[in-house]
């Protein structure tokens, strides 16, 4: 239709943390031949977002090195310690400064093995359609990441307190929030118990 123009959608992706439960760097740990980091940025990308802001911290030269080839901007949360609102609010001011006529911002994290650009194009699509501020993966009787949110959530986001993640907003206005199923995304990788897990299940 005439007039009609494409949806225009960020994506921030969380890899600022210590990952001190899993005793290595875990974005880096890799899966079917590529990092969890890589992974995810790939996934952003191929789910049609651009730009693509990498937010690091804890281990910023090693995972700043990693997704050196990809299209994505990578941003250092010197802060990254206080806690995941820091660094969304961080990853969000890059976003937009580096283009700020966004409409929609997706986020994710590097820890869910199962992450595609498949999801996320489902995800950006459910959005766009759903008429809804906010649409997010839903798995184990909950909603998370990824998610994405319009334009107009974008001051509460900035908003967040250090140690508070998206999903707060998720939770507070449910009818606001475009469900899509996705029960592989329950599997995340946070300790060595459950790379073995997964990587056993993989096996099988």
């Amino acid at each position: 239709m005439s007039g009609m123009r494409e949806k225009r959608v960020g994506a921030i992706v969380l890899a600022a943390g210590a990952a001190a439960r899993m005793g290595r760097i875990k974005q880096l740990l890799k899966v079917e031949g590529q990092s969890l980091l890589r992974r995810a940025v790939r996934a952003a990308i191929e789910g049609g977002c651009g730009p693509v802001i990498v937010v690091t911290g804890a281990h910023g030269r090693e995972t700043a090195a990693e997704i050196a080839d990809l299209a994505a901007v990578t941003v250092e949360n010197r802060g990254w310690a206080a806690g995941m609102g820091s660094s969304i609010r961080a990853g969000l001011a890059a976003l937009e400064d580096t283009k700020p006529e966004m409409d929609a911002a997706v986020i994710l994290v590097c820890d869910q093995p199962h992450l595609s650009g498949a999801v996320v194009k489902a995800l950006v699509e459910a959005w766009s359609a759903g008429g809804r501020p906010m649409a997010a993966c839903e798995y184990g009787g909950t909603v998370g990441t990824p998610c994405c949110f319009d334009r107009s959530v974008f001051a509460n986001l900035a908003k967040l307190g250090d140690a508070e993640g998206a999903k707060g907003l998720l939770v507070a206005d449910p009818a606001g929030v475009t469900r899509v199923p996705w029960p592989q995304g329950e599997v995340d990788l946070d300790t060595p118990e459950d790379c073995q897990s997964f990587f056993d299940r993989l096996m099988e």
